[in-house]
């Protein structure tokens, strides 16, 4: 027998998605961040994500509307890591029968809030009991903007990656959470993300841009899937990942090196991108400009073998599994 913490969460995908048949109007099916699918004209963005008591979030550590906050806000930038724009949620709720109904209630309204901050509507859902531990199961629905998107699929060998803003912020705030560190900017980032969906559309019109990914399982493990999707090999300079002003001093409080949470951390919803290497260097000072924060070079993609490299060598640990040791 092959335990799931051997096979690993995207082994597991890997298997049950072999060989799955697609209809004619699939244009993206399994794989990426959203289904593409064709609708009339127009590309339907389609994705959905489970947000689970104890895995996702502990209630001792978030109120209830961050809890819906964050469980909408994931979902919604899957829509982001394909330039999208988002327009429907569907949210289903699981949760004892003993539960507080202030507090379910509490949790919804957080949803949302944080898809009306998105400009999307919430039209639906489910509500249904649950054995065990509160669960969210968050579906969107986007749209592709010009016709054009922007999959894994897309890197090419020369290209630049580079990512936004300043991934790591939400681990370090999870690990102030547990730790009791006052870090209010890092604790914001971790209980409130908030996806980069206007981010995401500018970056899917500019001709330069050929791939793109979120970041939700840390910045290795996601810019691996583009490196598996692409057929490329992805080097990554950790010495070019920026560091976020909020963690300057915040090693000394904590047991372990920055370096980790900005590669490996999870959960800080950041877009990571392939460039034309023509068109890096002005895409990036185009990008700050506009958006106030920056879009940073971190590596390069090259042929002849496929997969992440850290300053040469071949990555460890890189991320979150579900199934994983970690």
């Amino acid at each position: 027998m092959t335990t799931l913490s051997e096979l690993g969460e995207f082994g597991l995908i890997a298997r049950v998605t072999a060989g799955l048949k697609q209809g004619g109007g699939v244009v993206v099916g399994t794989g990426d961040d959203c289904a593409v699918l064709r609708l009339g004209n127009g590309l339907l963005l389609a994705s959905c994500d489970a947000f689970i008591e104890n895995i996702h979030f502990k209630r001792e550590w978030a109120s209830p509307r961050d809890i819906g906050w964050k469980a909408a806000a994931s979902a919604l930038s899957d829509i982001a890591a394909m330039g999208g724009t988002a327009l429907y949620v569907l949210a289903t709720v699981g949760s004892p029968k003993d539960s507080d109904a202030l507090f379910v209630q509490e949790v919804c309204a957080g949803i949302a809030e944080s898809v009306e901050a998105c400009g999307a509507a919430l039209v639906g859902g489910d509500m249904t009991g649950s054995p065990g531990p509160l669960i969210l199961d968050i579906a969107v629905l986007g749209e592709v903007s010009g016709g054009r998107y922007l999959a894994r699929s897309g890197a090419l060998p020369g290209d630049l990656l580079a990512v936004t803003g300043y991934p790591g912020q939400s681990a370090a705030g999870l690990l102030a959470l547990i730790h009791g560190i006052d870090a209010p900017p890092l604790i914001q980032a971790h209980l409130r993300p908030e996806p980069r969906l206007a981010e995401g559309r500018w970056l899917a019109r500019q001709p330069g841009a050929h791939a793109m990914i979120d970041l939700s399982d840390g910045l290795l493990q996601d810019l691996g899937h583009i490196a598996g999707r692409s057929g490329v090999g992805i080097n990554v300079d950790s010495d070019l990942v920026p560091m976020a002003p909020a963690l300057n001093g915040f090693e000394s409080t904590i047991s372990q090196p920055l370096e980790s949470l900005t590669l490996s951390g999870g959960e800080d919803y950041e877009l990571a991108v392939a460039l034309d290497p023509a068109d890096a260097e002005s895409l990036c000072a185009a990008f700050a400009a506009e958006f106030g924060h920056p879009l940073t070079v971190v590596g390069f993609a090259e042929q002849g073998w496929t997969g992440i490299r850290l300053d040469g060598q071949e990555a460890g640990q890189r991320g979150f599994d579900h199934f994983g040791a970690i």
